[in-house]
């Protein structure tokens, strides 16, 4: 195969994982931040469905026992909590993806979670991306309750979030302090050649990170030096370089399909595709016996 035609495909490549056994639930569209890169801006609206067809719906595709539960922001939904409830019994590990802006919603699904991450962006709220200003007591009460729960502080790495070790670090501090078992680190996810894109595999180089090869540990792991230094375990999620013109170009490669057939998405109206954004959701249909997730077009 010649290299600008190099497809990636999960199913027949780890970097994604072949057992990349990942269910998202989409509980809704609206969400009250403002990220300017939010992946799932620009998703076709669907009124919500109620939670008994969520739980239906999640319980019902067996062979995925990790679930994302998320939005828009997943804690406006009115009944996050009867889902999560419903959906416990039936999967091994349940993780909500929040910006915070409802902690008294988080501190009630705590029971039923494993792992709790929150987008903060900055803990300069004036320069955080997401608009929302956390209620820090709050969270530190959280994160003083949460037992077993690992509670994640996410970033993506930018030139107007963090963009250098310096950053980091001062952000590790301050999730430290606020009681956070992890901070998450991820690259920008861009087909925009006009922006300054900050890669985390040059930035880290020297803790060891994978150079220019997301084949070795794949796109999201531990990365233990760097947890060593900044004295919180920290992980990495980085660009696949066969989604991310900047990553492909250092690959060479000339021409790239954006794919995201390894995420299998129940969306807002319990519809399932194997992508959060879509003009429309009309020609993708799940083809449920095959947990490598294989499409049919209708």
């Amino acid at each position: 195969m010649k290299k600008e035609e190099i497809i990636l495909k999960p199913c027949l490549n780890n970097i994604c994982g072949k057992s990349y056994n990942l269910l998202n639930i989409k509980l809704l569209n609206g969400c009250n931040g403002k990220c300017t890169f939010c992946i799932a801006a620009g998703t076709p609206y669907k009124k919500s469905a109620d939670a008994k067809k969520f739980i239906d719906t999640a319980n019902s595709m067996k062979k995925f026992s990790k679930v994302d539960v998320l939005g828009g922001e997943p804690t406006l939904y009115p009944d996050l909590v009867e889902v999560l409830k419903g959906i416990r019994p039936y999967k091994k590990e349940i993780n909500i993806i929040s910006n915070g802006s409802n902690l008294e919603a988080i501190k009630e699904s705590l029971p039923y979670l494993d792992t709790v991450t929150l987008s903060i962006h900055s803990f300069d709220y004036n320069k955080n991306s997401t608009g929302v200003v956390i209620n820090e007591k709050a969270l530190k009460n959280i994160n003083k309750k949460k037992g077993s729960v690992e509670t994640i502080a996410a970033v993506v790495v930018t030139k107007e979030t963090v963009s250098n070790l310096k950053e980091i670090k001062e952000y590790a501090k301050k999730a430290k302090k606020l009681g956070f078992s992890a901070i998450k680190l991820m690259e920008l996810v861009t087909s925009n050649e006009n922006i300054d894109f900050v890669d985390l595999q040059d930035l880290l180089v020297k803790f060891k990170i994978h150079q220019k090869n997301a084949t070795l540990k794949g796109c999201f792991f531990e990365l233990p030096e760097l947890s060593k230094f900044l004295k919180i375990k920290t992980y990495i999620k980085l660009c696949c370089p066969y989604n991310n013109i900047f990553k492909a170009r250092n690959f060479g490669i000339p021409k790239i399909e954006y794919q995201h057939d390894y995420m299998n998405v129940i969306q807002p109206d319990c519809s399932v595709t194997d992508s959060w954004v879509y003009d429309s959701f009309d020609n993708k249909v799940l083809n449920g016996d095959d947990l490598n997730v294989n499409y049919l077009k209708k």
